[in-house]
């Protein structure tokens, strides 16, 4: 069984040795079993063929998803919890980790193991799996840590083209013809962007120098923000998109680029993308604020509430999907740019919303699920990432120093979020205190 990698993922997968890692962290309260916990990811395995496969190349290079007739587990190491904070050193060195690309597979876990409280990481390979295929996965470990009898289903192939675009679209004359232009239109951009960036001089950015500032709002304030938005008919997701443009321009100045890119779930586009589904495509939206200082903060939030759903109202998953496997030809020009160029936006931002995540099991009860985090090789690597878990907002901001000082990243989460808060009547949170550095 092989499945050729889409455009999208064979960017994630690069070179097959450098880390595209994002990372999955659950607090749990409790007392956990091995044995259990060695089911549970052996069951999650044997449902889903992805987390069997590593990537093997054909004699022309091309990257293919290929299960080995005799496939590892899912490795789990286990490591005694010192300090509640431990999960952070574990993250930043899930993010350096390289994965056995041609044999998998392309995930790992690490318990770190406390008397009352532990900390689950799950770690995987970007090119395998999104954010939302990572917290379906943390939810079905879950559910089977609980219940070893658990049955979570199975799925007996990778998912392809064919399986989520309509025949008509994927077959017909004038949709191919479309995105054969659009494919080549692409691969010329790419390039001349490649032509004009330089490797001279330039080592790609060191894992060594990422760092994480990670921080939470409590109930009370989350619940007012949720109000309040509500109020002014915006989403949660602009409002935070304005505090983080606006703080980035505050601290960085003639540095900042006023552009923020928002991963879509292409899952909400395509009802075939169930989503107990492992995928890695997503749509993209980038968005950019009016710096005008007379206009005040949430009149600047509707204003791109409004620009932001005429454009997700236009997006076609398709138009989007079907160039890129017309543009194969050019990936080593974006991998190029992308390495080596210069960053086009200030941040990578993606709320995920509220988390369809049990806390109260049998045997154990989920303290916290943190905002997973995501780091690749790119010029600009500075993610932020949202999630509200029992009814609380969190927030995993990661960069890199070559890119962004840690003091700037500092200052820009306290500017942000007295952005977003001033109006609500409430106070400001503290600081961050649990930071990598």
């Amino acid at each position: 069984m092989k499945r050729k990698l889409l455009l999208p993922e064979r960017i994630m997968l690069g070179d097959g040795a450098t880390p595209f890692n994002g990372v999955f962290v659950v607090r749990i309260n409790g007392t956990l079993a091995p044995e259990s916990l060695y089911n549970a990811l052996s069951k999650v395995q044997a449902k889903h063929p992805l987390l069997r496969a590593g990537i093997v190349q054909d004699k022309k290079g091309t990257p293919y998803f290929t299960i080995p007739e005799v496939y590892r587990a899912i490795p789990l190491s286990i490591k005694d919890r010192i300090t509640a904070e431990d999960w952070q050193q574990e993250t930043k060195a899930a993010w350096a980790s390289v994965f056995d690309i041609p044999n998998g597979p392309l995930i790992r876990m690490v318990w770190l193991k406390g008397s009352q409280q532990s900390e689950l990481l799950l770690a995987f390979h970007h090119c395998m799996c999104d954010g939302g295929g990572g917290l379906m996965l943390v939810r079905e470990i879950l559910a089977v840590l609980d219940d070893p009898d658990y049955d979570i289903g199975i799925h007996q192939t990778f998912t392809t083209l064919e399986d989520i675009v309509p025949k008509h679209i994927l077959t017909g004359t004038r949709q191919v013809l479309k995105a054969k232009l659009k494919g080549a239109f692409i691969r010329g951009v790419l390039t001349l962007l490649s032509a004009f960036t330089s490797t001279r001089n330039k080592q790609p950015v060191s894992r060594e120098d990422d760092y994480l500032v990670h921080w939470k709002l409590d109930q009370q304030t989350s619940s007012a923000l949720f109000q309040h938005c509500s109020m002014q008919m915006v989403t949660v997701n602009t409002a935070l998109c304005v505090a983080f443009l606006q703080a980035f321009q505050l601290v960085r100045g003639e540095k900042a680029m006023n552009k923020i890119t928002c991963p879509v779930d292409i899952r909400k586009f395509i009802p075939e993308i169930k989503k107990d589904v492992i995928f890695s495509f997503g749509l993209s939206l980038e968005l950019s604020i009016n710096n005008d200082p007379a206009i005040a903060f949430w009149e600047r939030v509707q204003q791109l509430q409004a620009i932001s759903s005429e454009k997700i109202s236009k997006m076609d998953p398709y138009d989007f999907m079907l160039p890129f496997e017309h543009a194969h030809g050019g990936i080593k020009h974006m991998r190029k740019f992308l390495t080596y160029g210069k960053p086009v936006y200030d941040l990578m931002f993606s709320n995920m919303g509220k988390l369809d995540v049990r806390d109260k099991y049998h045997s154990f009860e989920v303290d916290t699920i943190f905002s997973p985090t995501v780091v690749g090789p790119f010029a600009n690597p500075t993610t932020i990432i949202t999630s509200t878990y029992k009814g609380q907002i969190d927030f995993s901001f990661v960069s890199n120093h070559a890119v962004l000082d840690h003091r700037d990243a500092l200052a820009i989460k306290e500017l942000a979020m007295k952005l977003l808060l001033e109006d609500l009547h409430v106070a400001a949170p503290a600081p961050a205190l649990s930071s990598i550095i």
